[in-house]
């Protein structure tokens, strides 16, 4: 069995992975399951500015042991112009395949069949949609809960909010719960409503990041 390493954009991605993804490879017997935030620079983690960066955990990760699998979990929401084959963004119309291309980028300058890339659809707050139970968890007032569940209503696939920046998952969440005076603490509210919502629930709604987590365990188990 392999370790699996999840190289993330900050620390509400290692809460995610710590707090939602790792219960779930371990009821899979997946134990041995981590997550580093990424290295910007010495003594400091977090944020995803540069692909070099990136690069750099997953280079010395891979470097570390034989038996491992790393992956990444990063936003496409201003994503950095330094991951490889961004400048060819322009020639795909469509989101799935302007990260399809962006990935596959990311995997052949890692150039190692133990790296599985992986850029979330717009960002990591689209999961959140993936049904109400999470938000009447978390917020008390009925009006909010009736927004965002509008939000859900309207989608039959959670990654495919965002028609416009401004209209992204994180953007459409601060703004619903600024118009009734509350605040969006994403580290500790994303992960509760992600944990209330479940792994399993978010992969039913969410077809792209259920693959990458089912591709995850076949290469860990491989």
């Amino acid at each position: 069995m392999k370790r699996l390493y999840f190289v993330v954009e900050g620390f509400t991605e290692r809460e995610f992975v710590n707090k939602s993804l790792l219960p779930y490879f371990v009821s899979k017997g997946i134990y041995d399951v981590r997550a580093v935030e990424i290295t910007t620079s010495k003594g400091h983690k977090g944020g995803f500015v540069n692909f070099q960066h990136l690069k750099n955990d997953v280079d010395n990760f891979l470097k570390s042991e034989k038996d491992i699998i790393v992956t990444t979990f990063v936003d496409f929401f201003r994503i950095p112009s330094s991951v490889p084959k961004y400048n060819q963004l322009i020639t795909k119309p469509n989101i799935d395949d302007k990260l399809e291309l962006l990935e596959s980028g990311m995997f052949e300058s890692i150039n190692d069949y133990r790296f599985l890339p992986y850029i979330q659809k717009h960002e990591f707050e689209a999961l959140l949609f993936s049904a109400k139970e999470g938000f009447e968890l978390m917020y008390d007032d009925n009006r909010i809960v009736e927004e965002l569940s509008a939000v859900i209503n309207q989608y039959d696939n959670p990654e495919d909010i965002n028609t416009r920046p401004e209209f992204a998952p994180s953007k459409r969440l601060i703004n619903i719960l600024d118009k009734r005076g509350e605040k969006y603490d994403k580290v500790a509210e994303g992960n509760l409503i992600a944990e209330e919502i479940g792994i399993e629930l978010i992969m039913s709604k969410c077809p792209r990041f259920k693959n990458w987590i089912e591709k995850l365990e076949i290469l860990v188990k491989a």
